[in-house]
């Protein structure tokens, strides 16, 4: 007798969720991609880490949110090392795919590149995650869907890098442009995993499931779960938004530091080119008595020597300007 497959349902309000949470961490990464970028040096190492991390382990609710969403009519379980190394593949994808974003130019080879890295990564988080899974069944997949799975993991990375890269600029605050790219790439996103969920079968088992290392989820577990990624990705997005405003403030004040450089510069050379044009006019002015002070001398000199009947040409007395020309020399 063949055995018959397990029939899954989905909690529609965790798809939901699932889905609300991939556009929140598309939002974060649009956000952190400008940070990274407009950071240098260790702060860009810092943002690099710290953002990847945010990211990441928004990527990972979505998808492990997105498993819980799929009810079995057995208990499952989780091997928390498992969850764990689905985590750090989450971080690792987010890694590359910051780090592709946040460089000046992002060609055609890099952008294949990364997104062929970056949908790997998301893929294996995936199926690592699936792996996780402790239940008293066997799982099979559909090795179409799986194919199909990674491809749309590379696709949508594709996409995703080219939305970041295009929406990262730090200046830009919560505009429709990037609200409307963070609700493309969250809608996006759930497809590879809905398609790798669909990829599986359940046929149940004799073998009673391992549950060494495993722990099961409840509702107040999912609950958790969600809670922190929001508080994850909101510090996120609040450190970015700080940083961002320290660093306007900052670019203000160099820019008036700059303004009033610039203002002093120009008054300096005003008082300069004044000063100078008074120098001139008083020289020329100085130059100008001088001279009237002269000829007035020579003529009263020469009247009093006529009058006198002085007729000596080589009289000093009756050519003052000489004496003076002698003495200014």
């Amino acid at each position: 007798m063949a055995a018959v497959n397990l029939i899954g349902s989905y909690n529609y309000a965790l798809v939901a969720l699932s889905v609300l949470i991939a556009m929140l961490a598309s939002y974060a990464a649009l956000d952190l991609a400008g940070r990274v970028t407009a950071a240098g040096g260790w702060t860009r190492a810092v943002w690099l880490l710290g953002g990847a991390s945010a990211m990441g382990t928004g990527i990972w609710s979505m998808h492990y949110i997105g498993m819980l969403a799929f009810v079995l009519p057995i208990p499952v379980a989780y091997h928390w090392p498992t969850v764990l190394l689905s985590l750090l593949a989450a971080i690792l994808a987010s890694v590359i795919a910051l780090y592709v974003v946040s460089r000046k130019k992002m060609g055609a080879s890099r952008a294949v590149a990364g997104s062929a890295l970056m949908g790997a990564g998301i893929a294996s988080m995936h199926y690592i995650g699936m792996a996780a899974m402790r239940l008293p069944a066997i799982c099979q997949f559909n090795s179409f869907l799986v194919v199909l799975s990674v491809v749309f993991a590379i696709l949508i990375s594709l996409a995703a890098l080219w939305i970041t890269f295009h929406f990262r600029d730090q200046k830009m605050g919560i505009g429709r442009k990037k609200l409307a790219g963070a609700v493309v790439m969250g809608a996006a996103i759930p497809v590879m995993h809905y398609t790798g969920m669909a990829a599986a079968s359940f046929t149940p088992s004799g073998m009673p499931a391992d549950l060494s290392h495993a722990v099961s989820i409840s509702t107040l577990g999912t609950a958790g779960i969600t809670a922190v990624t929001f508080v994850v990705l909101g510090l996120a997005l609040l450190t970015s938004w700080v940083d961002r405003r320290f660093a306007a403030q900052t670019l203000e004040l160099q820019e008036e530091k700059l303004q009033r450089s610039e203002a002093y510069l120009a008054e300096a050379e005003f008082g300069a080119s004044i000063r100078s044009r008074a120098l001139r006019t008083a020289k020329r002015c100085c130059n100008g008595s001088i001279q009237r002070t002269a000829i007035g001398w020579s003529n009263m000199s020469r009247r009093r020597c006529a009058k006198e009947g002085t007729t000596s040409s080589n009289s000093e007395s009756c050519y003052p300007t000489e004496q003076l020309d002698r003495s200014m020399g």
